[in-house]
Parts: C-alpha cells; sequence; structure tokens
C-alpha cells in the first residue's frame, strides 16, 4: 500500500528543506524524496555556497598572511595544502546538514531515499538502488530538484584533469597552471580561489567581458583587479580541448585576432548550471515548461493544481536565497495563506569573489532607457576610513536614481563586504523610499555602511 501524506518534496536542497519545515512546523505531514541523506542540503549546502564560501575565506586568509609583512607581522607561510581546506569546508557542510536533519526529525518530516517520478497527479513513484519500488501518495507535491553544472559541446569533465566546481572542492594538489572555462559567479569565484592558491589561472569568457549579467563598470574593476593578480583574461573567447594527456590538457585558445594553443594542468568547466528537471515524469502529466524549466503562477503552482515548483528548476534567479522565498511561497499556497509574491527585479546578484560584488535592481543603461532623467552617483572605498585602515580600498558604489522623486533604482557594489551591504539599499527599493532614508540614517564610524552619506549628497 502506497504511504500518504498531506505534502511530498522532490529534491532536499534550499527549496526542499525550507519548503519541508515550513509545512512541518504548521503540522503538515511531509516528505521529501532525495537520492541520499547525503546530498540534504542539495547542491549549496555540499557543493556550492557554503564549501566554496569556506574555501574563499581560506583562500583570503592565505593571501592576507603573504601580504602581512607590511603590517608589521612576520609570518613563515608554506604553500596552501588543498586538501586540508577541502576537509575544513566539508566539516562545516557537514556540520550544518546535520543540523538541517535534527530539525526535519523534530517537525517530523520523514526523509526517503530513491529516484522520485510522477505517477499521476497525486502520486510519486520511488526507486531504490536495490531495484525496490515504493508509492507514495501526497495531496500536494512540490518539485524542487535543484541544478546540475552545464557541460560544453565536445569537452567531458573526467572529474581529475578536466573538473566541474564539484570536483574542483576535491582537489589534492593545486594546479599550477588552471583553465577556467566560464566567467559567470562560478568561474569568477573559483579563479579567485586558486589564484589565491598560487595556480597561474586562464579565464576564458565567450562574451565581451567578465560577469556580463552585472553592471559593467563593475565587471571592468573586476577585470582591472584581476589582471593585477596575474589571472590572464581572456574575453569574446571560445576554447577546444585538443589532447587530454596522463598530466596536462592542451587545449586551442580562440579570441577574435589570435589562436593560441597552450597546456594545462587542470581545466574546470564553469559554464552556468541547467535545471534537474528530466526523468521526473512531467510530460505525462503534461507540466508546462519553457526551455526546461518548469512554469509556475505568482503562487509557485504549476498548472496542474495541486503540483508545486521552486529553486532551480524555475526560469529565476539560480540563487539559494531565490529558493528560499519560492519554498516560503509555495508553502504558503498549500497552507491556503496569501503571500506576497516573490520580488524578482529587486533579487541581490551576489559573487563572492575578492573583491566581492553585490548588485540588486537596474543598471545605469537600464535607469535611463526607462525613466530618462536619472542621477548616477558613486562613492569609493579609497575615500573610506575603515577601507584604508583594513587596506581594503579596491572598490565602490554606484547607485542609481530619479533626480526629481529621489527614488533609488538600482545599487552595484564591488569591494570589501559588499554581499553584506547591498541589503540597505534593497530594503529602501523594496519599500519605495526615497535615498534620503538612507542618507538620513546616521551611520557608525568608521565602517563601510557610511559611504551612504557621499551616495547622496548630489543633486
Amino acid at each position: 500500500m502506497d504511504k500518504r501524506y498531506d505534502v511530498a518534496i522532490i529534491g532536499s536542497g534550499p527549496a526542499g528543506y525550507s519548503a519541508a519545515l515550513r509545512l512541518g512546523m504548521n503540522n503538515r505531514s511531509v516528505c521529501v524524496i532525495d537520492f541520499s541523506q547525503a546530498l540534504l542540503g542539495g547542491v549549496c549546502l555540499n557543493e556550492g555556497c557554503i564549501p566554496v564560501k569556506s574555501m574563499l575565506n581560506t583562500a583570503k586568509v592565505y593571501r592576507q598572511a603573504r601580504q602581512s609583512e607590511d603590517r608589521g607581522v612576520t609570518a613563515d607561510v608554506k604553500d596552501v595544502d588543498i586538501k586540508k581546506a577541502a576537509d575544513f569546508a566539508s566539516s562545516a557542510s557537514s556540520r550544518l546538514r546535520k543540523g538541517i536533519k535534527g530539525l526535519l526529525d523534530k517537525y517530523g518530516v520523514v526523509f526517503t531515499e530513491g529516484r522520485a517520478e510522477l505517477d499521476g497527479s497525486s502520486k510519486l513513484r520511488i526507486s531504490k538502488d536495490n531495484g525496490d519500488i515504493d508509492g507514495i501518495e501526497a495531496e500536494s507535491i512540490i518539485i524542487a530538484t535543484g541544478s546540475r553544472p552545464k557541460g560544453i559541446s565536445g569537452i567531458e569533465a573526467d572529474g581529475h584533469l578536466i573538473m566541474t566546481s564539484r570536483d574542483a572542492l576535491r582537489c589534492n594538489e593545486v594546479p599550477r597552471r588552471l583553465l577556467v572555462i566560464g566567467a559567470g559567479a562560478i568561474g569568477i569565484e573559483f579563479s579567485s580561489i586558486f589564484s589565491a592558491f598560487g595556480s597561474e589561472v586562464t579565464l576564458v569568457e565567450a562574451m565581451p567581458r567578465l560577469l556580463p549579467s552585472v553592471e559593467e563598470e563593475l565587471s571592468s574593476a573586476l577585470g582591472r583587479i584581476f589582471k593585477k593578480r596575474g589571472i590572464n583574461i581572456l574575453t569574446d573567447a571560445g576554447v577546444s580541448v585538443l589532447h587530454k594527456g596522463k598530466q596536462s590538457v592542451e587545449a586551442e585558445l580562440k579570441t577574435c585576432d589570435s589562436v593560441k594553443r597552450q597546456s594545462f594542468d587542470a581545466v574546470l568547466i564553469a559554464a552556468g548550471r541547467i535545471p534537474n528537471t528530466d526523468g521526473l515524469g512531467l510530460d505525462r502529466l503534461g507540466i508546462k515548461m519553457t526551455d526546461g524549466f518548469i512554469d509556475v503562477d505568482e503562487g509557485m503552482r504549476t498548472n496542474i493544481y495541486n503540483i508545486f515548483a521552486a529553486g532551480d528548476v524555475l526560469k529565476t534567479p539560480m540563487y539559494a536565497h531565490t529558493a528560499y522565498r519560492e519554498a516560503y511561497i509555495a508553502s504558503d499556497s498549500i497552507l491556503g495563506n496569501v503571500t506576497k509574491m516573490a520580488c524578482y527585479k529587486n533579487t541581490p546578484l551576489v559573487v563572492f569573489s575578492e573583491p566581492q560584488i553585490a548588485s540588486a535592481g537596474l543598471n545605469e543603461s537600464e535607469a535611463r532607457a526607462l525613466y530618462g532623467d536619472v542621477v548616477v552617483s558613486r562613492a569609493f572605498y579609497k575615500a573610506n576610513g575603515l577601507a584604508v585602515a583594513t587596506n581594503h580600498e579596491d572598490g565602490f558604489i554606484k547607485v542609481v536614481f530619479d533626480k526629481k522623486e529621489r527614488l533609488l533604482y538600482g545599487v552595484h557594489i564591488i569591494g570589501e563586504q559588499a554581499t553584506e551591504m547591498i541589503h540597505e539599499y534593497i530594503l529602501a527599493m523594496n519599500a519605495g523610499l526615497k535615498v534620503d532614508a538612507i542618507a538620513d540614517v546616521i551611520h557608525a564610524h568608521p565602517t563601510y555602511s557610511e559611504m551612504a552619506s557621499a551616495l547622496f549628497s548630489v543633486d
């Protein structure tokens, strides 16, 4: 006999487990299905947000230690032990995963291991590793199966010489020469890590600039900083692997004005991610999709009334923070609550490189196209007391706001703690506040946040 629940959730990443907790807290019987309990927390917790940020912090500590002598600190810094750094990152993921499992248990959420497939609008078939098939019935179903790395035609990852981001977190040694394909957030973050660890990094991007989705000034500034650190940047460029040996890869790098052959100790594919929507039986039920992503309404409901979706399976920003919000909305739809829709236009785009990048709202060209007469203002870290005192002078904040109504349209930050500072501006945009609401705050001194005082002193 099939097991019955109020809600079945396919996937245990940020969208899946957060929806399960909210529904469990509201006394719904919930089952979460994923391939293994080791995947609890999803890509974000196990091979993305958490371990990558741990490695980025290690890279920052290592870089600062090597440059500490002019600060009066003489340290005998040896080469970084990348395996130990990876083990520390893995331990952070493990601790958080145990915390999530404890919460799921507390609220009675059942975790079922296996591959889930829709077998009707209220039924799931669960295939086990041992060949057994279980059945689950649920009044509501949430699809939260996340995403996976996008491949590149003709270049197949082998986990050693040609790596995905998952493989890069399990390196046993730092490659002397590393080719990174793709200059989105993933490629930028791993370029930061391995450059700090001592790799000679070549970063290749098919588009005309790094981070094509962020404000162009931020992209240009990051490019200058990366080049100062010795990262070789090729934009408007393509890559083909010519030969894969036992210990190196020969690649052909093509730009508009040159073709070069180069040998690398490792290649990292960072070409973005694609949704995990195949193999779920969505076609059989007629669930509407666009470009491989599931279509939903404002309540995260698909065209099948009792089936919902959240997270990377939707054509919305592929961030854990987006997934959390979408899971909240889907859960409230199931609970019968009225929830404010997600405000995607102000979703923070964040890159945890060194320096960090954070962006939300409209960029300058978008604001001018929509509103015409706008004010663009900048405040630079090199004029900030805390930045000078702590040797974090690279970067700036750029804001775009309405000249007459003084409404904030967009904010773009590159610099230390950018990913923390942006939320003050997002709050103002979401609330429809005038920029004076930020300018009138007495910011503590010395802080990076007080740069707001300089931003809005212009007319």
